[in-house]
């Protein structure tokens, strides 16, 4: 609940335009704020509702709990068990002699698109063994395609932009029917799950498919 509750009175007029200004919450942890043309968001989650006045403050109306980041990129992965093949391939890929989870526990600011175990089975390793079995310096070129080095919420998310990864190529973004990413090299599109799971270091976003460089 501290995570909600500002220790000033902020109109919407006031917000940050930042995209993603940094605004210290009643707990002491950081939530980010953006204004733009298409309204008001914290932490990519709209506000319905603006500037409804209360005797000793205003409230801005959303419509999701917003919930504060448990540890960084890698932690927050390991205790979300549809993500364990993901963690598995953060591991594996450590033995291309570069430090995949270093880079994901960095302070960032960082962005994941996260594959679920499904999509990882439906891209060719069926179990946690055939991610140990597979050539890290391969699991390290697909994983670095998912990240880009940027805090990325939904809300800045744009029709047909193509952001830039750390890997060095780029994925599209497509918004029509619901958010979708896709990767180069596959033939289709990857929805966007799970948005906005804020962490100490960045933002992820589950997705159903593994983006191919």
């Amino acid at each position: 609940l501290q995570y909600h509750v500002l220790g000033t009175k902020v109109i919407s007029s006031a917000v940050p335009a930042g995209p993603n200004a940094e605004v210290a919450t009643l707990g002491g942890v950081k939530l980010f704020a953006t204004k733009n043309a298409n309204g008001v968001y914290v932490n990519g989650v709209k506000v319905i509702t603006a500037d409804v006045s209360a005797s000793n403050g205003i409230i801005h109306v959303i419509d999701r709990v917003l919930t504060p980041p448990a540890g960084n990129i890698v932690v927050t992965a390991q205790a979300v068990p549809t993500l364990s093949y993901l963690v598995a391939a953060v591991l594996r890929a450590d033995a291309s002699g570069t430090s995949i989870s270093g880079a994901l526990s960095a302070a960032g600011p960082l962005t994941v698109f996260a594959p679920t175990n499904q999509a990882f089975i439906d891209a060719g390793f069926p179990t946690i063994a055939s991610i140990n079995a597979a050539d890290p310096n391969t699991l390290k070129n697909i994983l670095l395609y998912h990240v880009i080095a940027a805090r990325v919420f939904s809300s800045d998310l744009t029709e047909g932009a193509q952001p830039a990864t750390v890997q060095g190529g780029k994925v599209t973004i497509k918004l029509a029917g619901g958010a979708k990413v896709r990767g180069i090299s596959n033939t289709a599109d990857s929805d966007i799950a799970i948005t906005d799971i804020v962490t100490t270091n960045g933002v992820v976003h589950v997705i159903n498919k593994v983006l191919l460089p």
